[in-house]
């Protein structure tokens, strides 16, 4: 062993064996354990080696801190709604209000914030395939394009690499019990991150925005489609509906009758004014013929202008033939004219009472012959009316069947207008709520007396973790000898 490792050791190389007389043997010793005096002993005899491994550890976290790309971290905080607005009465989407379903559409949507189609719009829209740190290709030594075998080499970085270079630096969380979700982005320089982190809010409300737009939009689609066969239905069911009315001949409806049903009310009407006719002329017949049988042309009952002035008549004669008879004989001729006179006069009021009876009774059968006519009517419309009825049970069938799919075509055909216009209205309650700034400082790496302490630090226990073991390895070296 040289000098040097024997100073280093702490103790003079051991003299030579010498030859002694055998003994014994003794029994092996367990090496004793150096104390805190002897480990504080060899770090004190090396204090240079110590100084020397703290400033080589604080240079090299100097250097560290002067070689590392630093990173800049900005955050914004959103303000993710579990629903959209409602800006229609029915909307399209359901309001849900229980808790855990509404915290699954807010993880769902974070989800969405790292997607390649915010991450891909956020890197057309800063340009980062033009960055440097996002251009690795520019850096490293790519032998896919030496050999030939990249079919996009010299091309610059492809979106997707861009944006999976981008998604590795995103980070979302959402705070707990709220819908505050914190989207965190670094980048080398604090400018470009705060860009990042705005432009990633503003490209993940643009997707949630898109996405419910062409939610909507396949719901308004799918709608369109079905109108085609929903209109040719309803067409169908009206066609029916007519040639039904057509066949059976109940075209004709008013007030929401059929004409048959009417023209039987006025057939009614019609019957029931014949019956009062018919015994208005039978009682008039019965009183004439009673008047004329009791009191004769005398009847008061029988009322007739011709009749009153041949009574007036007869009564002058039978005032001119009493005085005519007091003053001539029988056989005069005044009074022979004056009788012959009231006889014709008689004779007329005979025959006008018979025509009067005649008369009422020409009434009374007219009215009977009325009502029978009536009658027979009434029973062919009564046939009509029941034919009518059964024809209408399945004519307010098929027009039941013609108003729901009425109703149901323009429902769709409502329904499809809604979706169609709600296309074009954003209603996604996204709201950003602390715009990024840029940091003042970057989040890696640590400020250089932080790295610097640290990094001479570990260089010092480094060092004097080597020194204690050497230390500790010529102690158990020397102790056999000592036994011996």
């Amino acid at each position: 062993m040289t000098e040097s490792a024997q100073l280093w050791i702490g103790d003079a190389t051991p003299a030579p064996a010498r030859d002694v007389p055998p003994r014994a043997a003794r029994p092996a010793r367990t090496p004793r354990a150096p104390d805190l005096a002897e480990v504080s002993g060899w770090l004190l005899r090396r204090w240079a080696w110590l100084l020397v491994a703290t400033l080589l550890g604080g240079l090299a976290g100097y250097l560290f801190t002067r070689s590392v790309t630093p990173r800049f971290t900005a955050t914004t905080d959103l303000v993710v709604a579990p629903s959209n607005l409602r800006v229609v009465t029915n909307d399209l989407y359901a309001q849900n209000l229980q808790s855990d379903a509404q915290i699954l559409d807010v993880e769902s949507k974070m989800r969405v914030v790292t997607s390649s189609n915010v991450l891909r719009r956020v890197a057309d829209r800063l340009a980062l395939a033009n960055a440097p740190e996002f251009n690795r290709k520019a850096a490293l030594i790519d032998f896919g394009a030496m050999l030939g075998l990249d079919p996009e080499a010299g091309s610059g970085p492809s979106d997707r690499s861009v944006a999976a270079a981008l998604g590795e630096r995103i980070k979302v969380v959402r705070q707990e019990r709220s819908y505050v979700v914190t989207v965190s982005v670094w980048a080398s320089t604090a400018d470009l991150s705060a860009k990042l982190a705005d432009s990633i809010a503003e490209a993940f409300r643009d997707e949630i925005a898109r996405g419910d737009a062409e939610r909507v939009g396949l719901a308004a689609e799918s709608l369109s489609d079905r109108l085609g066969l929903l209109k040719a239905k309803v067409e169908e069911a009206d066609r029916k509906v007519e040639a039904f009315r057509s066949a059976h001949g109940l075209l004709q409806v008013a007030g929401g009758e059929l004409t048959s049903t009417q023209a039987m009310d006025r057939m009614s009407v019609k019957v029931t004014d014949a019956h009062a006719r018919l015994a208005e002329a039978e009682a008039r017949y019965r009183a004439v013929s009673r008047a004329l049988d009791k009191s004769g042309s005398q009847a008061g009952a029988v009322q007739s202008s011709a009749l009153t002035g041949l009574l007036g008549e007869d009564a002058a004669l039978r005032r001119q033939v009493a005085s005519l008879s007091q003053t001539f004989g029988p056989r005069h001729p005044s009074l022979v004219n004056a009788q012959v006179e009231h006889d014709a006069i008689a004779r007329a009021i005979r025959a006008e009472t018979e025509r009067l009876r005649g008369a009422a009774r020409l009434e009374m059968a007219q009215a009977r012959q009325a009502l029978d006519a009536l009658t027979s009517e009434t029973m062919q419309l009564r046939g009509t009316v029941s034919e009518d009825g059964l024809a209408e049970v399945k004519l307010r069938e098929l027009e039941r069947d013609a108003r729901t799919k009425s109703a149901l075509y323009q429902a769709f055909l409502t329904r499809a207008g809604e979706a169609a216009e709600r296309q074009q209205i954003d209603a996604t309650d996204v709201r950003v709520i602390s715009a990024a700034m840029p940091p003042p400082r970057p989040s890696w790496p640590p400020r250089t007396p932080v790295v610097v302490a640290g990094s001479g630090f570990i260089g010092l226990v480094l060092a004097a973790g080597a020194i204690g073991g050497l230390g500790c390895l010529g102690a158990r070296r020397r102790d056999p000898a000592r036994a011996a």
